[in-house]
């Protein structure tokens, strides 16, 4: 029998948060140095300079002004500047409240001309209230009689990679606001936007039950045309895709994060339960992210996930733990962090999804939320310990449930079977 969609659902969202390293030297000219002189800078390339143009820049997308955003694009480039007043009509209704480009370092490579490495953050308008860490790229920079202009993208240059792709290099954006969300999308995506808004506004009571006191800033929610546009957007940062995915914006609470949605995959699915299950589920990740840490095993993220969004039949792993012997995964291989990672197989992710949720559920009846929450405070709070992972998660579980990990394990299987507890 086919696995149900949903359960590979969680799994990419593991993928997607993984960090793509920088590539090198793909193409980039030779012999650029990117040391920025401490005490000098040469007279006519002065960083000052070229951040305050950077700064002017990036208020004017804030205060939608047109004339201050063209003031310090190079006229002397048309292609670049008509490329400029493309984007910014593309971006002239998305809600920033804050947009910050920090030259990080930079190489004068002709006369009057330089490229400044930066970073980029971004914050719209009642989403999260801190900056995210920015994204790498770089500007060509060149200096005319009146200042320092932007005359060009030079991540290729600068980085050996072209910038990532965004929502806007795509098409105008459009912006859809909810009480908890705030939906960017494409205007012929409309339909896919108001479905993608009332669904994940419908879930929060669940997850505002399932994880109390938690406060979370306004999602966004980006939906793209299609898988290619999120290739390009987020290249390498999965291997297949699912229809939507969560990604965390920043280590700090108020930073919260982001899901990205597939309009075709989701369209294409044909079932609104399922739909709804995700946006669930994903939203639940994001919730989640300020409260997790390295040692926090991730049976407890995606469990509770899935409790949020809604359990599903478990009859494989039932199957399986009754007909005894060995079998992959088993549950004390998923509260290791890599433990999702290493799924190969269609069987392996049924059982590692089926475990976890089963393992919350037992947890969430057993114990109560509050001692659900306690574990994941605790493991937050031992992130940084050294240790062997079973040892830290059969010391958590004793101090926070007053048994130990073996014990635990065993009264889970028995619930799952149905044979005592």
């Amino acid at each position: 029998m086919p696995v149900p969609l949903k359960r590979f659902m969680p799994f990419f969202t593991l993928l997607l948060l993984a960090v793509l390293p920088l590539l090198s030297g793909c193409g980039a000219p030779a012999n650029v140095s990117w040391a920025t002189p401490s005490d000098g800078e040469s007279a006519r390339t002065s960083s000052g300079d070229i951040q305050t143009a950077l700064n002017t820049y990036a208020r004017a997308l804030v205060d939608k002004d047109l004339e201050k955003f063209l003031s310090v694009i190079d006229a002397g480039n048309p292609a670049w500047l008509q490329q400029q007043q493309d984007l910014y009509s593309r971006l002239e209704v998305v809600p920033f409240s804050d947009y910050k480009i920090e030259v990080s370092s930079q190489s004068e490579t002709a006369p009057d001309t330089a490229v400044a490495k930066v970073s980029i953050a971004s914050t719209l308008r009642e989403s999260f209230t801190e900056l995210p860490s920015g994204q790498r790229a770089a500007f060509l920079m060149v200096r005319r009689d009146d200042g320092w202009k932007i005359s060009g993208d030079a991540s290729l240059q600068a980085l050996g990679r072209n910038r990532n792709a965004g929502l806007e290099d795509f098409g105008p954006v459009a912006v859809l606001a909810g009480d908890h969300v705030i939906v960017l999308y494409h205007p012929s995506e409309e339909s896919t936007a108001i479905a993608v808004r009332d669904k994940a506004e419908a879930a929060f009571p669940q997850l505002e039950k399932a994880l109390p006191r938690t406060e979370l800033p306004k999602v966004p929610i980006r939906v793209y045309d299609d898988k290619q546009q999120i290739d390009l957007a987020y290249p390498g940062q999965w291997q297949t895709w699912a229809g939507g995915a969560a990604r965390s914006l920043g280590s700090g609470a108020a930073q919260g994060g982001e899901i990205i949605i597939s309009s075709g995959i989701y369209n294409s699915s044909g079932d609104d339960g399922y739909n709804s299950d995700m946006l669930a589920h994903e939203l639940t990740h994001v919730a989640l992210f300020p409260l997790q840490g390295a040692r926090t095993p991730p049976f407890l993220i995606e469990g509770l996930a899935d409790y949020v969004a809604g359990m599903q039949p478990v009859q494989l792993l039932r199957d399986k733990l009754r007909a005894g012997g060995s079998f992959s995964p088993r549950l004390s291989d998923l509260y290791e962090p890599g433990g999702f990672s290493a799924l190969l197989t269609t069987e392996a992710a049924t059982l590692a999804y089926e475990e976890s949720d089963t393992a919350v559920a037992y947890l969430e009846e057993r114990y109560g939320n509050e001692k659900v929450m306690s574990l994941m405070a605790e493991f937050k709070r031992r992130e940084n310990d050294t240790g062997n992972q079973d040892r830290i998660v059969d010391e958590v579980f004793r101090s926070e449930l007053g048994i130990g990990w073996g014990d635990f394990e065993r009264d889970w299987s028995h619930y799952v079977t149905g044979n005592g507890q």
